[in-house]
């Protein structure tokens, strides 16, 4: 698990994590992408797991984020499935010095490469979040700001009202007290 809200997450619903990287989320780097992928392939290569899935958070749009899980391990032939419009390949492939170690080398960079877009990928939507979140903490308090001006200029202008009447009534009585007194 990397980031507190995902071991927060598994804390909650009493899910044991076998390994968590302490590391904030805030900083995703191909460093911490390598590290977390050679602990997921030395697990996987000595056989204490048999899948390994990448469950983190992308961003569909500027206004929502989708959670995503992603299997890494074992690959499944769909994912290599050419499509329709290549075209078909009629020679055999051929690697030097092996296709077992052109996979051993290839494999390391392809996990870390993509648990370092996961990295990424949920700190884009993290920040997204927040950038929201704060949108909408402003768009509210402007609202909140025009209202209390509104009422501000209502009681002002309610004042300015009761002096004015105030005044034209203490007038009135001395103009009626002035002709009384003729």
């Amino acid at each position: 698990v990397v980031g507190e809200y995902g071991r927060r997450c598994f804390a909650q619903r009493g899910i044991p994590v076998e390994q968590s990287f302490v590391y904030t989320a805030q900083n995703p780097t191909l460093e911490r992408a390598r590290e977390i992928c050679g602990v997921l392939l030395d697990g996987y290569d000595s056989g204490a797991l048999t899948e390994i899935f990448v469950i983190y958070t992308d961003m569909e749009s500027r206004l929502a984020s989708e959670a995503r899980s992603t299997r890494l391990l074992p690959f499944h032939r769909t994912y290599f499935a050419a499509p329709a419009k290549e075209k078909a390949v009629t020679r055999a492939f051929e690697f030097q010095p092996s296709v077992e170690a052109v996979l051993d080398h290839l494999m390391p960079s392809y996990i870390a490469g993509f648990v370092y877009s996961a990295l990424v990928d949920s700190f884009c939507a993290e920040q997204n979040a927040r950038m929201a979140a704060m949108d909408a903490a402003n768009r509210n308090a402007e609202e909140l700001l025009s209202q209390l001006s509104l009422e501000y200029n209502q009681v002002r202008q309610s004042a300015i009202t009761q002096e004015i009447t105030e005044i034209s009534a203490g007038a009135k009585a001395q103009r009626r007290s002035r002709k009384e007194g003729l």
